[in-house]
């Protein structure tokens, strides 16, 4: 018997083409159960641009909550991580999006590295708070539905860590750590595949 993996693309391509509609549609309606991802793959591929306008228009609302949270030019110099990360899940919890929250993220890991390099060092609370979402990013993005993003976020990604040689108490490290380990993952997947 052949590996589930070993089945090539023509194989299943005759299979499906062979298939009543009826079993088509319980094998959609399984997929889309089966993930977020799936789900809304399907949603966006068939219920047109009103959702995906509605999701994009969401998404830039909660990265401009971040964005403001991170900002340089925040007078207070005070940065409501809660109110960031709050933005993270409400996206999250209402649309079910992974690359969209996968996306804010790294808008908020972005926004902090930034912030570090304009003020340097900042204090144990910060810190603690970067490279926590950092490593959540990658824990999501390593998950079986987060590794078809990598692509969308590699250049972003590598470019996290640039700079922070003068932030000190070792974010700089544990940031180029982070960043190095995601990108050997993807690096050894694609070796093996």
């Amino acid at each position: 018997m052949e590996k589930a993996d070993s089945v090539k693309w023509a194989q299943v391509k005759k299979i499906l083409q062979k298939a009543e509609k009826t079993e088509l549609i319980d094998l959609i309606r399984e997929l889309y159960g089966h993930s977020v991802g799936d789900r809304m793959l399907i949603n966006s591929r068939y219920l047109g641009e009103s959702i995906k306008t509605k999701m994009n228009k969401m998404l830039e609302q909660y990265r401009e909550i971040i964005k403001e949270e991170f900002s340089t030019e925040n007078v207070s110099g005070k940065i409501r991580y809660s109110t960031a990360e709050r933005a993270i899940s409400d996206y999250s919890n209402s649309s079910g999006d992974l690359m969209g929250t996968l996306d804010l993220m790294l808008t908020y890991v972005e926004g902090g590295v930034q912030f570090a390099r304009v003020y340097g060092v900042i204090d144990d609370e910060f810190y603690d708070n970067i490279e926590g979402m950092l490593e959540r990013f990658c824990e999501q993005l390593i998950t079986e539905e987060g590794q078809k993003y990598y692509h969308f976020f590699r250049e972003r990604l590598l470019k996290v860590d640039v700079g922070l040689e003068n932030v000190g108490w070792g974010f700089e490290e544990a940031i180029y750590d982070l960043v190095s380990d995601i990108k050997d993952f993807f690096e050894e997947e694609q070796s093996d595949s």
